[in-house]
């Protein structure tokens, strides 16, 4: 993947669990043929993760409740980061596979990243987690 496919804002550091890192690794090999942006950015935050222990503290995690701001929009969310294979329309579900749930895995609190969406670019700042 090109260089340039992502915004130039400097990256946020970030701290995965390794049973996340584990888990979305592989899901996102699986879905590297199907949503190959999808499977490329989720490669690329994870092998640039810190990764910890599954019980030491670590960011945004699966399963995790999230509260963020996408973008200058006023408007708080909250959301629970969730595998594929979950109940999908829970309210506030939050799917690793989708963009938002792809830039929020690792996140720290007042942690901000950018991606491109349809050659929109989008930023997302992480509030709270971890609920």
């Amino acid at each position: 993947m090109s260089p340039d496919v992502f915004p130039s804002q400097p990256l946020p550091e970030i701290l995965v669990n390794s049973d996340d890192y584990n888990r979305v690794m592989l899901l996102a090999e699986r879905v590297s043929m199907t949503m190959p942006y999808v499977s490329a950015y989720l490669e690329r935050e994870l092998n640039r993760a810190e990764v910890c222990q599954p019980w030491d503290p670590a960011g945004v995690s699966m399963g995790h409740r999230v509260m963020f701001r996408l973008d200058e929009e006023p408007l708080t969310r909250i959301g629970r980061l969730i595998y594929p294979n979950r109940a999908f329309g829970e309210k506030g579900s939050v799917p690793i596979l989708g963009p938002v749930g792809a830039a929020l895995i690792g996140m720290r609190r007042n942690s901000s990243i950018e991606w491109l969406d349809d050659g929109r670019t989008r930023s997302l700042t992480v509030l709270d987690y971890g609920w």
